[in-house]
């Protein structure tokens, strides 16, 4: 049954986290006059839609894995003007360029094998990088559309290129909004994620409260260590270790920690009205490196409660230390190797937390969310913080980037993010083998 339940927390925070993300592209998109034609829960096929709204198809697809919005104008083909482009095929050799609002219905009807590699080079030719056909190049397709040489079919396909020249950019298009309110767009779904995060802190202060402290009593007993086969359970406050008084949880794992492997500690147990004494022999572990003792339990935290005005002060102390937590380890590559995580982590983080109580599953959520936005402005390609890293370069050369020069930062994006996600499950399916 718990695993049921993990799972129903698993896929209910991510959910809540996607939404909340999305939300913030979403709304920053509108505020700019963008139209937003999809916004989807999860990846994936679509399962059903919710409905149509202001022109936004609201979607459940089938991955349960993440989601997105969808603006219109993001595409890479539609960077350079703003309207639906296809790509034309401009030679027999497979060469393609962006052709801005070239019609395919009009083309439906034309055999490419019936167009002249004369025909396909030319065309080639006149299209910019930018997608735009040049003035030479009209000239020249003009040329040959009336020439006695060309076939019909050929001059129905060069018709179909020329009348791209009629088409204009939509004006509710992501790329046909200044530099700065693009920006504003990408960078809302992060920042929506930090402010979820720092409030989700602030609410708990006066609701469920806060951890402050970790505390002397048992939360989590691992199967098959010495605690577990000793006879301590769930609940017990250990209240002395060879005779010191234990004050609290850090104290508590400081003792334990310091232990030796192989000589019993003498715990003394307080279960309900009744003080219970045990004799625990600790075994080695490795934490960050260095052997420390451990008996196979996990103490829970100290959790406390906040007036209104505490409870923003707390979130911003907490803000502050996991965002500043988060940027350290990325300068420390063995920390990050240890602490980095994926799906299977995170699954395992949840199940952990919903076995202690909502209160950790909202914790966990928190810090999630603030993970969720810092890590997407990481400056890659693909990530947010890719999209920005792009748009401060066209600010810098002051001229869009092609959907070539973008298809190939994408594409290196994409293999940077392919090695980060393989790099996760073998850490992830280490330490499940490790377990």
């Amino acid at each position: 049954m718990q695993y049921l339940i993990s799972v129903f927390y698993f896929i209910g925070v991510l959910s809540v986290l996607v939404i909340v993300h999305e939300w913030g592209h979403f709304i920053a998109a509108r505020l700019c006059g963008m139209r937003v034609d999809d916004f989807s829960l999860f990846f994936g096929k679509k399962l059903f839609s919710l409905g149509v709204r202001n022109g936004t198809e609201y979607n459940i697809r089938s991955i349960p894995l993440g989601g997105f919005v969808k603006i219109a104008g993001m595409e890479p083909d539609d960077i350079s003007n703003g309207v639906p482009i296809r790509a034309a095929i401009a030679s027999r050799k497979m060469k393609k360029k962006s052709l801005i609002g070239l019609d395919m219905k009009a083309l439906e009807s034309i055999a490419p094998e019936n167009i002249s590699a004369k025909i396909y080079d030319a065309v080639y030719e006149s299209i910019s990088e930018e997608g735009h056909l040049t003035k030479e190049g009209i000239e020249e397709l003009k040329l040959l559309a009336i020439s006695a040489s060309t076939t019909e079919e050929e001059q129905k396909y060069l018709e179909a290129v020329l009348e791209t020249l009629n088409y204009s950019p939509d004006p509710t298009h992501y790329n046909q909004k200044p530099l700065l309110q693009r920006a504003f767009a990408i960078f809302a779904g992060p920042f929506m994620s930090l402010l979820f995060g720092y409030l989700l802190f602030c609410a708990m202060g006066v609701t469920t409260g806060l951890p402050t402290g970790v505390d002397n009593k048992i939360q989590v007993l691992v199967k098959g260590k010495p605690a577990e086969k000793a006879g301590l359970k769930v609940e017990d406050r250990i209240i002395a270790v060879n005779g010191v008084q234990i004050a609290d949880g850090e104290q508590l794992v400081n003792i334990i920690h310091k232990s030796t492997q192989g000589t019993p500690l003498k715990i003394m147990v307080q279960r309900g009205d009744q003080q219970i004494p045990f004799s625990v022999t600790p075994y080695t572990d490795n934490l960050s490196g260095k052997p420390v003792g451990r008996l196979g339990f996990a103490p829970g935290d100290r959790w406390k409660g906040y007036s209104l005005t505490e409870s923003f002060a707390m979130g911003n102390k907490i803000f502050m230390a996991q965002v500043t937590g988060i940027l350290q380890t990325f300068s420390k590559p063995k920390e990050m190797k240890e602490s980095v995580g994926g799906p299977i982590a995170i699954a395992g983080i949840i199940h952990e937390g919903g076995r202690q109580g909502f209160n950790h599953i909202l914790l966990l959520a928190a810090s999630l969310s603030l993970s969720l936005g810092v890590l997407n402005l990481i400056p890659i390609p693909i990530l947010d913080g890719g999209h920005l890293l792009l748009l401060g370069i066209e600010g810098i050369r002051r001229r869009k980037l092609s959907s070539n020069e973008t298809y190939a930062a994408q594409l290196f994006g994409l293999s940077v993010i392919g090695m980060l996600f393989i790099f996760v499950m073998y850490n992830d399916l280490s330490r499940l083998w490790k377990h």
